[in-house]
C-alpha cells in the first residue's frame, strides 16, 4: 500500500501521472456504468458473453473459470450459467471443460454481448492508449 502523502506529492509534481490517474478513473467509471446497464437490461446469455470477453481481454484464450465462480460474478444460479454455457458451446463460440473455458469464436461472443461490451473497452484504449484485448 502506498501512503496517501506519497500519492499526493506525486500527483502534484508529476503532471503526466495525474493525467493518467484521471483518465483511468474516467474509464473505470464508464466500465462501472456499463456493468450496471448490463445487469439491468441484458439477459444472462448476453451478460455471460460480455463477462467472457472481458476475461479474455485480461487473461487470454483459456479462462480458468468454474460455473460456480461465474454464477457468483453474474449474480445468478449456477444451473443458469451451465445452461448458457451449453448454448454458447452449441454455436461454437466456446469450449467448456471442468474449470476451464476456451474462447473459440470471439466475434460470436461480441455479437451476442451486443451493446453491453465494447464501449468501455474502446474508451479505455482511447484514454490510456493500451489495448486491453489479449488476442
Amino acid at each position: 500500500m502506498v501512503p496517501t502523502s506519497i500519492v499526493r506529492c506525486t500527483l502534484d509534481t508529476q503532471p503526466d501521472f495525474e493525467t493518467l490517474v484521471l483518465r483511468y478513473l474516467h474509464s473505470f467509471n464508464i466500465q462501472v456504468s456499463y456493468t450496471a446497464l448490463a445487469n439491468a437490461r441484458f439477459s444472462i446469455y448476453e451478460r455471460l458473453s460480455r463477462w467472457l470477453l472481458m476475461c479474455q481481454d485480461r487473461l487470454g484464450q483459456d479462462l480458468g473459470l468454474t460455473h460456480q465462480f461465474l454464477s457468483i460474478m453474474l449474480g445468478v444460479r449456477r444451473s443458469g450459467i451451465t445452461n448458457q454455457l451449453h448454448l454458447l458451446e452449441g454455436i461454437g463460440a466456446i469450449r467448456s471443460t471442468r474449470g476451464n473455458i476456451r474462447i473459440l469464436d470471439r466475434a460470436k461472443l461480441e455479437e451476442i454481448a451486443g451493446g453491453s461490451y465494447g464501449v468501455a473497452e474502446g474508451e479505455y484504449e482511447r484514454l490510456i492508449g493500451v489495448a486491453l484485448r489479449y488476442r
